[in-house]
């Protein structure tokens, strides 16, 4: 439980960047991101692939892959824990994976995301109700908070709007971000609409969830059959 209050302080930490540049002690706790463990050279080879014909994404390390629109375009984002961002840039429409590796030890258990968010609600939407109005200059509007499931994983679900104001253009943007436990990793899908494109195609975008798998590697398949033969 101190290691996911821990994940819980970091993610705050991380989206209240804008706010303070100071480094504090709580990455002490945290795996390096998958980007600096790329530019330090950190990483096997063939941690991820990228099909840019049916923009498919697959990532080995964290054991994710998400099946984007073939239409849009895609990268690795540039906020500091995204493996994988697309989007349409002229329909300001962006989905986006992250992924934070917490530091803990094999015995430690991973808490249930949902029971978790029940005692912890104020802290874990600290981020969207207090800093993205603070970030944006804006007012959340519409939050709601519920239990759902990504291929049978329990998921915190979180939807919300608020008015987006840029040049000579004002909207409503639509906000639904995913957030599960896995073992030491925190999963965070987000989506980002604005509104009026939202309520003429809800189907589609509440299905783009949908489109995240689980994988199993090698070490999975090898730990089993160590298990079965002891």
């Amino acid at each position: 439980m101190k290691n996911i209050t821990l994940l819980l302080l970091f993610t705050i930490t991380l989206a209240s960047c804008q706010e303070n540049k100071k480094k504090t002690d709580v990455t002490d706790d945290f795996e390096k991101s998958y980007k600096e463990q790329k530019d330090s050279d950190l990483l096997p080879e063939h941690t991820e692939h990228f099909d840019s014909i049916n923009n498919l994404y697959s990532n080995y390390k964290y054991k994710v892959a998400f099946d984007a629109p073939n239409h849009w375009s895609s990268d690795s984002g540039i906020s500091e824990h995204t493996i994988f961002r697309t989007f349409q840039a002229d329909s300001a429409i962006t989905f986006a994976i992250n992924v934070i590796e917490l530091k803990v030890s094999e015995k430690e258990k991973t808490p249930d995301v949902w029971e978790f968010y029940q005692s912890q609600k104020e802290q874990m939407d600290y981020p969207y109700k207090v800093l993205i109005p603070k970030q944006f200059n804006t007012t959340v509007k519409d939050f709601e908070a519920s239990k759902t499931y990504i291929k049978n994983r329990k998921t915190v679900k979180r939807q919300f709007s608020y008015l987006v104001r840029e040049l000579d253009f004002e909207y409503s943007n639509t906000s639904i971000v995913y957030q599960t436990f896995i073992n030491n990793l925190t999963y965070t899908f987000s989506l980002d609409v604005p509104t009026m494109y939202y309520d003429e195609n809800q189907v589609f975008y509440d299905n783009l969830i949908r489109n995240v798998s689980f994988l199993y590697g090698k070490d999975d398949v090898n730990d089993y059959l160590n298990k079965k033969d002891n």
